[in-house]
């Protein structure tokens, strides 16, 4: 009989001294702080129930007093997180939602992403007007708003694009610059035509879909200050060096060496030259605390209410928490392990609100390496995806604090960037349909409790090509410690593995190890049959505003263990090239129902707390960017 969803299930976990420790995507380099926790053994929690949404809705804030100009803001980096990388053209290391979102107040992309509580281009906070697509969908001409100043009072022009065009180049050939896959920008620009300061046409190598080359390519684009950077030392007189290739090396080797200096972020003049309602005015290397003030040459929308803000780093929840409570921070967060905290705020003039993200998770099977024959054959992955109860997972480890995501989006409200298939789990938990599975190519369960194959061969019934008589379905998980709720997602699906005969030997790993390991597949191989990253695998928002699952999913991925698909390789070129959102969806489709990954329930990003004295701040922006500029305190 099969198990009713979200009933008849342990969560085998532990339960947490500390609250959650905020872990990032797969494509940054940087693991968050461990957390202690302590063993209480196997502990039965509540079944949902299918009938309720298990997310939080959030009501909106309550601010009181009228909105006043001036006062210095504060907000918390998610924990083990920091400011660290100044240049808006981000290295491997710092290619984090973190670093770019301070980056953006301080140097205004062309195509900003996201806006109060909505997905896609945010055309109000953009330099570009919105760009026109002609012979074909293989052109774009692209207007500059006019009137844009950088702060040294020099107009920002298409110079500053070109420039720009120029250093990304120079990153690409460098190998510094992470946004850069081949085959997408610059590759797929063969020329870019400037038809004068506020106006130029970017020529295609071929023609593009106009939703996708906007979201996921233009949104690259910084316009950068040539007037103050474009120079290769900083006692050299500024001129046009990047304007050939081997000057734009140097350029870039210069400013690149400039902002691994941490110790002078705050004194740099490179730094103070911004278009952005935000400039630098003091840093510490050693906490990473932040401070930027209001740039008072601001020329753009949504000029800050406020006098300056700081940001802070910290190392453990309790720490980020007391802050909240002393008044240091005035944006912070509960843990997830906290909420039992969130009434206190509540009754001592806070907000609480869950910011939700539009961001997806899941677990990376390992397609090379010892278990490439098991996790190749589409039916075990369908039969392992049966064995994930995204619905518990979310309502008991998460407090219903998170999105189901059941492929490459999550079902994020409102957003017609997901499609509507997605909103639906097309293998719902069910360990009666998992072993079914199993049994249907030939596994049977030994006297051990472990499957072993009992019919070898490729045909539709047999257990599939490169697995022989008696190989047992064993597989290894490698994971990232530290978090509790996501140790007790994990301790559920292996028992609910077990139970149908499939074993699943754990083995957690601090992130930095599984960088180390999981972070060099492909080429591989992969030392491991699934990886999975606590919190989210992969981030949407400035460079990647379109799921479309090219650089997870495509050919030659470095994000997926090595997934590789004809199919999924023409669905997503389609995506790139075919207008409209259908191609978009029918990619979405495809990945999820061949369970490219593992998919997982998504967390909110945070439990936002702030007191009500402090507005604008929501609703919160899906791609997790503070936006502080829109924030203002009010009178009391």
């Amino acid at each position: 009989m099969a198990v009713a969803e979200g009933q008849g299930q342990q969560l085998v976990g532990r339960l947490p001294i500390v609250g959650r420790c905020a872990l990032t995507r797969r494509r940054v380099w940087r693991a968050a702080q461990a957390l202690a926790a302590v063993a209480v053994g196997s502990l039965l929690l509540a079944a949902c129930s299918s009938s309720t949404s298990p997310s939080k809705a959030g009501a909106p804030p309550s601010v009181t007093g009228k909105p006043v100009n001036g006062g210095v803001a504060s907000y918390a980096m998610p924990i083990g997180e920091d400011f660290s990388w100044m240049l808006p053209l981000e290295n491997q290391a710092n290619y984090e939602d973190y670093d770019s979102n301070v980056e953006s107040g301080m140097w205004r992309p062309l195509y900003f992403a996201g806006g109060p509580g909505t997905t896609g281009i945010n055309y109000k906070l953009s330099i570009g007007e919105p760009p026109v697509y002609s012979n074909g969908d293989t052109e774009v001409t692209i207007t500059l708003h006019k009137g844009w100043m950088w702060s040294d009072g020099v107009p920002v022009t298409t110079s500053d694009v070109r420039f720009f065009f120029e250093l990304e180049a120079a990153g690409a050939k460098l190998g510094k610059y992470a946004p850069y896959v081949p085959g997408e920008m610059p590759d797929d620009i063969a020329s870019v035509t400037y038809n004068g300061p506020y106006q130029f046409t970017i020529h295609l190598t071929r023609a593009f879909n106009p939703a996708w080359f906007t979201g996921n390519q233009l949104t690259w684009i910084y316009p950068l200050p040539r007037q103050a950077w474009d120079k290769t030392c900083s006692s050299c007189a500024v001129g046009h060096d990047a304007s050939t290739l081997a000057g734009a090396k140097a350029v870039y080797n210069f400013l690149y060496k400039q902002s691994e200096d941490l110790s002078t972020y705050a004194t740099n003049p490179l730094w103070k030259v911004v278009d952005g309602p935000w400039v630098i005015k003091s840093y510490d290397p050693t906490t990473y605390e932040t401070e930027l003030v209001a740039n008072p040459a601001y020329t753009g929308p949504d000029k800050p209410h406020l006098a300056g803000y700081r940001i802070y780093s910290f190392s453990s929840d309790t720490a980020e928490l007391d802050a909240v409570r002393s008044g240091t921070v005035d944006f912070g967060f509960i843990p997830f392990t906290d909420t039992a905290e969130i009434p206190y705020f509540e009754s001592h003039g806070y907000n609480v609100e869950p910011w939700r993200v539009f961001y997806n998770e899941d677990m990376e099977f390992g397609y090379t390496g010892p278990w490439k024959a098991l996790v190749s054959q589409l039916y075990i992955r369908q039969a392992l995806q049966h064995l994930v109860n995204e619905k518990l997972y979310l309502t008991q480890t998460l407090h219903g604090y998170g999105l189901l995501d059941y492929g490459i989006a999550p079902d994020f409200p409102g957003s017609d960037l997901v499609s509507p298939e997605l909103k639906h789990d097309p293998y719902p938990y069910d360990p009666a349909a998992a072993a079914k599975l199993l049994s249907e190519h030939g596994w049977v369960k030994s006297s051990s409790g472990i499957d072993v194959c009992e019919r070898p061969g490729t045909a539709a019934n047999e257990c599939g090509a490169g697995i022989p008589k008696g190989k047992t379905l064993s597989i290894l998980f490698m994971y990232s410690t530290g978090t509790p709720s996501f140790l007790a997602q994990v301790e559920a699906f292996q028992s609910a593995a077990k139970q149908v005969g499939v074993q699943i030997s754990l083995d957690g790993q601090t992130e930095d190890t599984m960088y180390s390991i999981a972070g060099v597949c492909p080429p591989g191989p992969c030392d491991w049959g699934m990886a999975g990253y606590s919190e989210f695998m992969w981030d949407f928002g400035q460079y990647e505003v379109i799921p479309g699952g090219g650089n997870q999913f495509g050919q030659g991925n470095y994000w997926a263990g090595g997934y590789s698909s004809a199919q999924a390789d023409s669905l997503i070129k389609a995506v790139h090239q075919s207008a409209g959102l259908s191609a978009l969806y029918a990619e979405e489709n495809y990945i999820s129902k061949q369970v490219a990954s593992l998919w997982w329930p998504v967390s909110d990003y945070e439990i936002v707390v702030a007191p009500k004295d402090l507005g604008g701040w929501y609703p919160l922006n899906p791609y997790a960017n503070y936006q502080p500029s829109t924030w203002y305190f009010t009178s009391k």
